[in-house]
């Protein structure tokens, strides 16, 4: 008799412990509901990270990020050259359309300038050694990437053609590039060492 009332009371305790353990919220069957209700990143806190990513490894270090988390007009992305050099390049200005201010040098029939006004600043110890207007590039809605022109305009001064930089030195000025009249612009990038360079700064222009 004894055993018979022990063997229920071992019944009733593990009858007992699975009722608590379903109580704290393990389930038999699996729970979709976190990647169901799943939030998705929030672009005003995450566009630095991925104006990071477009830059192949480069960091947004001031400004806010635009709706879609590249960075835009007035924002400073910290990359580095072939060397070593550390740089802080921003897009000071972009003028679209940008006029000559030469009457004898002017945009060919069917094109347009438009141009960026960059600020390189060495932030490292390497030397920065370059000719920064060969590695500008604006590529236009359809993917079509355009180079540096020859010209200069009413922005602004033009960047200079060389320049060697030395920790804490900076060079500013705009850089022409010539497109078909109709092209949209839709980001414009540059890449330290005439464009051969790992690390690349983009940014997007806002429509």
């Amino acid at each position: 008799m004894r055993r018979q009332l022990s063997t229920a009371a071992i019944v009733i305790a593990l009858a007992a412990t699975a009722t608590a353990c379903n109580s704290d919220g393990v389930d038999a069957k699996p729970d979709n509901s976190a990647s169901q209700g799943a939030v998705a990143p929030d672009p005003g806190k995450g566009g630095a990270d991925k104006g990071a990513d477009k830059g192949a490894g480069a960091g947004a270090d001031k400004g806010g990020a635009g709706q879609d988390g590249g960075q835009v007009v007035g924002n400073t992305v910290t990359i580095k050259a072939k060397n070593g050099a550390q740089l802080a390049v921003t897009l000071k200005n972009f003028a679209d359309p940008a006029q000559s201010d030469n009457k004898f040098m002017k945009p060919s029939a069917g094109k347009r300038w438009v141009a960026a006004q960059l600020e390189i600043v060495n932030t490292g110890k390497e030397v920065y050694d370059d000719s920064p207007a060969n590695g500008v590039k604006v590529t236009d809605e359809a993917g079509q990437a355009y180079t540096h022109s020859i010209g200069s305009t009413t922005a602004g001064a033009n960047m200079p053609a060389t320049v060697k930089l030395s920790g804490g030195q900076k060079a500013l000025g705009y850089v022409v590039v010539s497109m078909p009249e109709n092209a949209k612009v839709k980001t414009i990038s540059f890449t330290p060492d005439s464009g051969f360079a790992k690390e690349t700064a983009e940014w997007t222009i806002k429509k």
